[in-house]
């Protein structure tokens, strides 16, 4: 069965991969490198103080406007040091490809074919489609969640479909459809360690999400259902993102179910949601990051992971600099941890962020305070984010 949705899905890309391949002898393509980060992590295993680097890496082409289609491979591995001893492991391979048809019927409608990874929701990197500042909350990615789940955003589309997008005004309104088989957990990466939710081929999803951009208020909000008709098994997910900002104060709230299946979850259910509220304040050079952090028993179409549902997170940022100047960030984060049943944790950690022309690195130390342990107490983290 493994060996049969591989084939299909490879079968595909390949598809569109030579369609794409043809059409750009027609069209000028672009070759990008949208994402690369690199992430060292040392920390002590088996005695000794060892480094893991993780690493994700994305290779694009790219047609431009006129073309509309684009074509993305991707390296994502948690030890790139040793890829065949560490799963979950993800070589150089198939990431994505899309075919967008703009201007339909002469309005402001596109539709686009995609297979693969697709849009990111609640995330915060939705609004760059209007040229927005980034957003988005730090505490997300591997540096934060270096044992998984990696939370960034509340749900992300993979499989093959369709979107149909329509932009009645490109500063501040996008409105989104999608429909498509929905794969995630047919092909295991690097995602959540709990079971997956979706086991079998045929199960069939759609979406729909909004995004609202003002200068002072960002609003983006989806809502979604996965249906599988040979079982009749369906459940639902949604959830909203709200961020203001004013001249020294900015406010971040993730509110979602990434998952609800109405014939297993009892309603109300605190499990069930993703939250995360960050207020921001800023007082000249020096900045004051609270986040608090509730983890979803479900995320990313992988079910219940142990240690996760009910968890809930306090970090404490306090730094000096600006981020998205090129200048130098220096700052300290308080880390309190409340896993639901176990002990509490905290951590300290000083932290040092340098933004240079293309790449923007953080060196973090996290000193583990309580409960302490001499022979596991320090992690070091070395990051680099290229900007391309």
């Amino acid at each position: 069965m493994e060996v049969l949705k591989s084939t299909r899905a490879f079968a595909r890309a390949a598809l569109l991969g030579l369609f794409l391949f043809h059409a750009g002898l027609a069209f000028p393509a672009n070759i990008v490198v949208p994402k690369m980060d690199l992430i060292t992590r040392g920390a002590m295993n088996g005695g000794a103080f060892t480094l893991q680097t993780y690493g994700d890496i994305t290779l694009a082409v790219e047609g431009g406007y006129k073309f509309g289609g684009s074509l993305a491979f991707n390296v994502q591995n948690l030890n790139l040091e040793f890829p065949s001893l560490t799963p979950p492991t993800i070589p150089l391979g198939f990431l994505s490809a899309s075919i967008i048809v703009r201007d339909l019927f002469s309005a402001p409608l596109s539709l686009t074919y995609f297979v693969g990874q697709n849009d990111t929701f609640c995330s915060g990197d939705g609004f760059s489609l209007f040229g927005a500042q980034p957003i988005m909350t730090a505490y997300r990615g591997f540096m934060y969640f270096p044992t998984g789940p990696v939370y960034d955003g509340i749900y992300q589309i993979q499989g093959t479909g369709a979107r149909i997008e329509f932009v009645p005004k490109i500063e501040s309104l996008s409105l989104d459809y999608y429909v498509y088989e929905d794969t995630r957990s047919q092909f295991p990466g690097i995602s959540p360690p709990g079971p997956p939710i979706i086991t079998s081929p045929g199960t069939y999803a759609s979406d729909f999400r909004f995004l609202f951009n003002s200068a002072g208020i960002k609003v983006e909000g989806f809502m979604g259902v996965d249906l599988t008709p040979s079982s009749l098994d369906y459940f639902f997910r949604g959830g909203i993102l709200f961020y203001a900002s004013d001249r020294n104060a900015e406010f971040l709230l993730q509110l979602g179910i990434p998952k609800w299946d109405p014939s297993v979850d009892n309603v109300p259910n605190a499990n069930l949601f993703y939250l995360l509220v960050e207020p921001r304040l800023h007082l000249g050079p020096i900045s004051m990051v609270p986040t608090f952090f509730w983890h979803p028993s479900d995320y990313m179409q992988a079910g219940p992971n142990p240690g996760e549902a009910g968890t809930f997170d306090v970090n404490l940022n306090i730094f000096y600099g600006d981020a998205s100047k090129e200048s130098l960030q220096a700052g300290v984060e308080n880390n309190f941890r409340f896993p639901s049943g176990t002990q509490a944790a905290y951590k300290l950690s000083p932290w040092l962020g340098i933004s240079t022309p293309g790449v923007l690195w953080k060196v973090k130390v996290d000193a583990k305070i309580y409960p302490l342990d001499f022979a596991d107490l320090v992690e070091v983290f070395v990051g680099a984010q290229a900007q391309f």
